[in-house]
């Protein structure tokens, strides 16, 4: 199992470079005068700047430098935790994304147990109850929730609080540490919304894995030797079935932190994706990349954790 985790460990390292050089060289290449937009105020204000005073703005801000330079100096400042100052108001990156950070963390663990709680039973029951009206309905739903947009479904929900059932919930944000019971009535919704989507292919997963597992002679024997039905269900079926179930859930959590933007948007919460809004329209780079390049590091360190995890329940693998 060491040399296991070791080969992918050693993995992580070489993917992670290569992410951060597509994702700073792809910034860096896109049209357009930082040191004009951000700076000294848009167009407007260019047309009256001379170009002596752009370019003292863009050697203040090292804009100048070779790309190359910018990219070890910002890789080596990245490694160390200095992720820069921000263009538009000069203050820490870190400083502006950790409190967003962990808003972004508390939706996403919040969807995902939703997504987990819900997909994983109603999935067993639909494979064990396989084409009975149950089974169709569960199906039908899932395809339903499936193909709708996160920020539609919001909208829906939203709207059906405030006319259905004349309740508003607080739109204004609260810690977790601070009001707790405010704060769950802020994110739970919004955590809802993701999860009821995440939750559907997951659920169909879970159908389908269950069901070729079922299948299989082992579980025949199982049956055989007059083993009750909750047992071979939850000692002999489960555990093989959840193999693809936990890569999805892995990639639910890349989903989930990749695709926040819009849902934090609707539900007006202060997370890393409505960060990353703002920093688009005022085109601050360094608050761009550090962003972007954390979501990466989210999406490698959640693909390691699913590689580990199939170590631990399939043993086989891990000699492969």
């Amino acid at each position: 199992m060491t040399g296991y985790v070791f080969r992918r460990v050693l993995l992580f390292i070489p993917t992670a470079i290569g992410v951060s050089v597509v994702i700073f060289f792809l910034l860096h290449i896109i049209p357009g005068d930082y040191a004009t937009a951000v700076v000294l105020g848009g167009e407007d204000r260019a047309n009256q700047a001379t170009e002596e005073e752009i370019q003292r703005v863009r050697e203040k801000l090292g804009l100048d430098r070779n790309v190359f330079v910018q990219y070890r100096d910002w890789a080596v400042n990245f490694l160390t935790g200095d992720l820069g100052q921000s263009l538009t108001n000069r203050q820490s990156v870190a400083e502006r994304m950790l409190p967003r950070i962990a808003v972004s963390a508390q939706l996403a663990v919040m969807a995902v147990v939703i997504a987990v709680v819900v997909a994983i039973p109603f999935g067993v029951i639909a494979a064990v109850r396989q084409d009975t009206l149950i089974d169709y309905g569960l199906r039908f739903f899932s395809m339903i929730f499936e193909s709708m947009p996160n920020f539609w479904l919001g909208l829906l929900l939203l709207v059906a609080l405030a006319v259905i059932f004349d309740w508003k919930p607080p739109i204004s944000y609260k810690d977790l540490w601070e009001e707790p019971w405010t704060n769950l009535q802020v994110m739970f919704f919004p955590a809802l919304v993701v999860g009821a989507r995440g939750s559907a292919g997951m659920l169909r997963m879970t159908r389908s894995s269950v069901l070729e597992v079922l299948r299989e002679d082992y579980v025949r024997t199982a049956h055989a030797k007059g083993l009750q039905q909750a047992k071979i269900l939850f000692v002999h079926v489960l555990r093989n079935a959840l193999l693809p179930v936990t890569t999805l859930a892995g990639f639910e959590v890349v989903i989930l932190f990749g695709g926040q933007v819009v849902i934090e948007q609707v539900f007006q919460i202060p997370g890393i994706g409505q960060l990353l809004v703002q920093a688009v329209a005022g085109r601050d780079t360094p608050v761009i990349q550090s962003i972007i390049m954390f979501i990466a590091m989210v999406v490698l360190l959640a693909n390691l954790v699913v590689d580990l995890m199939y170590g631990l329940l399939d043993p086989r693998i891990r000699y492969s």
